[in-house]
């Protein structure tokens, strides 16, 4: 059967992926992970995190900060992922020398007193630039 239009990838199990809306799709999955942030194959950082905010903004930066991760898959230039044999899923963000590898945990603890996991994507039309403004009109009178 032939196909009249280009069909988007079908990734199951491992995969890369580089728009940054799929990246923002697949980080969707988790909440708590270990972590290892490597800098020109150097060992910079390792722990604990929970993911408190996904986004794709150009202007914003990837901040973890006590034991919670703000997320902007724009500071990265792709994602892997790839399934173990237990059905864990490890995930790789690169940009230039820099890899931040995850691997999602089950604390149930950490679901319970967790921050809630804030979205900064619509589901309809993508926009690179999708992210929240505060107003702080309020603070300057």
């Amino acid at each position: 059967m032939d196909s009249h239009h280009n069909l988007a990838p079908c990734l199951v199990g491992i995969g890369t992926l580089s728009h940054p809306r799929d990246m923002v799709r697949a980080m969707e999955t988790v909440e708590a992970l270990n972590y290892t942030y490597i800098v020109d194959s150097e060992l910079i950082s390792e722990g604990r995190v929970t993911l408190v905010k996904i986004m794709a903004d150009p202007e914003s930066s990837t901040i973890l900060v006590n034991g919670c991760l703000f997320l902007n898959v724009m500071s990265f230039t792709y994602l892997n992922f790839a399934t173990d044999d237990e059905g864990v899923t490890r995930f790789e963000l690169h940009a230039d020398g820099t890899v931040l590898s995850m691997t999602p945990i089950e604390e149930p603890e950490m679901r319970a007193s967790a921050r809630p996991i804030i979205r900064l994507m619509e589901d309809g039309t993508f926009d690179a630039q999708s992210f929240v403004t505060l107003d702080d009109d309020e603070d300057e009178e």
